[in-house]
C-alpha cells in the first residue's frame, strides 16, 4: 500500500514537472512576424521658413524587422496609405491634420521596398525623400501627414500594431531638436596646433540649457577645469551659475591659483529646473561678462592671487589642449557637459555631469556686445557665417551615433561618450 502511494506521488510530481516544462516551452513558441522597428511610429519633418533657413528637401529612414531570423531573404514593401489618415487623427488626437497632397511633387514614390537578409532580423534602412517643401503651404499650426504601411511581406505575417508609419510635416520652430545630456558628455578633438582656440585674448561662450535637477555638487556646462569653466554649483548653491578660472602664477606653484564669478554666493545667478536659459560668457583681455537670458549679471576682471598676494590678471585663455581622458597626468582639456573624472566616480564618472538638455552651443573669437547677445532670436539661432564664429554646435542633428555637427566653417565636430539622446522641443515657446 505504501508503495502504491509512493508511486502515485511520484507520478503527480512527474506530471507537474512535465506540465511546468510544457508551459515554459510554450512561452517561446510564437509566430514570426514582420514589423516596423523602433519605439515610435511617427517621424516629424520640420519645414523651416525663417530668414536663415528654408527647407527644400528632406530624407527620412527607418527599418523593418522580425523576432527570429529566417533561412531565406524576406522582401517587405511599403505603400502610401491615405485611407489611414483618420486612424492617425484619432490615435494621436490630432483632428485637424491634413493629408500631404499628392500634387505638388512633394514625394515621388508609390512603393518602397527593403529586404531582411537570410539569417538576419533587420533590414537595411528604407529611405523616403521629400522635395519642393519650400512650396508646401504650412503657415501657422497647419500639419500634414503621409501614412505608409506594409502591403506585402513575402508570405510572412505582419504585426498589426507595428504595420504603419506616419510622416508628419509641420512648420519648424527656431529650435525643434535638442540633446539630452544626462550622463553624457562631448568634446572637440582639438590639438596644440588648433589656432582658432589657441591663446584666445577675446571670446564668447554660449549655450541654451535646461536642467532636470541640481542634485550634484557641480554641474558642468563647458570649458576646461582649472583654466576657464562655465558651471553650476561647487562652492555656491548647486543651482547657481558660476564662471571659474585659474592660472599657475609661478613655476614653483604646484597648483594654479583660482578665482570665480560671482566671488560669493549671489541669488542673481540662480537657475530653476525645467526651464530653458540662455547662458553667455564673454572674455576680453581679462574682462569677463556673465549674461543670463541676455541680461548682464556681472562684469569683472579675471584675477587670481599671485605668490606675493597681489592680483594677477588672466589676459588670455588657451583652449587648444589635445583631447584625452585626463588620466595619468594628462592635462585638462575642453569638455561640454563634463569637467573631470573623480576617483569616486568609478567607470561612470557622472558626478560632475550636467543633468539636463543642451542646444545652441557656440564659441566665438570675439566678445559679443550686450546688444548682440540680447538681439531678437539670438538665443535660438544664428547665421553659421557670422563674423568671429569659431564653433557652432546646434545639437539638432537627430542622427544616430555619437557625433554632433559643427555648423561653422571650421568643422570642429563633437564626439560624444554615448549615443546622443535627441529630444523634440519647440523653442521659443509660445
Amino acid at each position: 500500500m505504501k508503495n502504491s502511494f509512493a508511486f502515485a506521488g511520484s507520478l503527480l510530481v512527474l506530471l507537474a514537472l512535465t506540465s511546468c516544462r510544457g508551459d515554459e516551452e510554450g512561452k517561446y513558441h510564437f509566430d514570426n512576424k514582420v514589423f516596423v522597428s523602433g519605439t515610435a511610429f511617427t517621424d516629424y519633418v520640420f519645414v523651416k521658413r525663417d530668414n536663415l533657413d528654408v527647407t527644400t528637401t528632406a530624407s527620412r529612414r527607418f527599418t523593418v524587422g522580425m523576432a527570429q531570423p529566417e533561412a531565406r531573404e524576406i522582401s517587405v514593401t511599403f505603400s502610401q496609405a491615405p485611407e489611414l489618415l483618420g486612424r492617425y487623427r484619432a490615435f494621436y488626437e490630432d483632428p485637424t491634420a491634413e493629408l500631404l497632397p499628392a500634387e505638388g511633387g512633394y514625394y515621388g514614390f508609390s512603393e518602397v521596398s527593403a529586404s531582411i537578409p537570410a539569417g538576419s532580423v533587420e533590414s537595411s534602412p528604407l529611405e523616403f525623400t521629400f522635395e519642393h517643401l519650400d512650396r508646401l503651404p504650412i503657415d501657422g499650426n497647419r500639419r500634414y501627414v503621409l501614412p505608409v504601411t506594409i502591403t506585402s511581406s513575402d508570405g510572412m505575417r505582419v504585426l498589426e500594431s507595428a504595420r504603419t508609419f506616419y510622416f508628419v510635416f509641420s512648420k519648424a520652430a527656431l529650435v525643434n531638436v535638442v540633446a539630452g545630456m544626462e550622463n553624457n558628455c562631448a568634446w572637440p578633438e582639438w590639438t596644440d596646433d588648433t589656432q582658432a582656440v589657441k591663446d584666445m585674448e577675446s571670446f564668447t561662450l554660449e549655450a541654451l540649457v535646461y536642467a532636470n535637477s541640481f542634485d550634484r555638487k557641480i554641474s558642468t556646462i563647458m570649458g576646461v577645469e582649472d583654466l576657464f569653466l562655465v558651471r553650476l554649483g561647487d562652492s555656491g548653491p548647486a543651482n547657481q551659475l558660476q564662471v571659474a578660472f585659474a592660472k599657475k602664477v609661478s613655476e614653483e606653484a604646484t597648483s594654479p591659483s583660482r578665482g570665480k564669478i560671482p566671488a560669493e554666493s549671489d541669488r542673481r545667478f540662480d537657475l530653476k529646473p525645467f526651464r530653458w536659459y540662455h547662458i553667455a560668457v564673454t572674455f576680453d583681455r581679462g574682462r569677463v561678462g556673465v549674461y543670463i537670458d541676455g541680461k548682464l549679471k556681472e562684469s569683472a576682471r579675471a584675477e587670481v592671487s599671485g605668490t606675493d598676494g597681489k592680483p594677477v590678471l588672466i589676459d588670455r585663455v588657451n583652449f587648444a589642449i589635445p583631447h584625452s581622458d585626463e588620466t595619468e597626468g594628462k592635462p585638462r582639456c575642453f569638455w561640454i557637459g563634463h569637467s573631470y573624472r573623480l576617483q569616486t566616480d568609478g567607470e561612470l564618472f557622472y558626478e560632475r555631469r550636467f543633468d539636463g538638455q543642451m542646444s545652441e552651443v557656440r564659441i566665438w573669437n570675439r566678445a559679443l556686445s550686450g546688444e548682440e547677445i540680447a538681439a531678437e532670436n539670438h538665443f535660438y539661432k544664428i547665421d553659421p557665417k557670422s563674423e568671429g564664429l569659431v564653433a557652432y554646435w546646434k545639437f539638432d542633428d537627430k542622427t544616430k551615433g555619437k557625433t554632433v555637427r559643427d555648423y561653422s566653417a571650421n568643422g570642429f565636430d563633437l564626439k560624444a561618450e554615448r549615443e546622443i539622446d535627441w529630444r523634440g522641443v519647440s523653442l521659443p515657446g509660445k
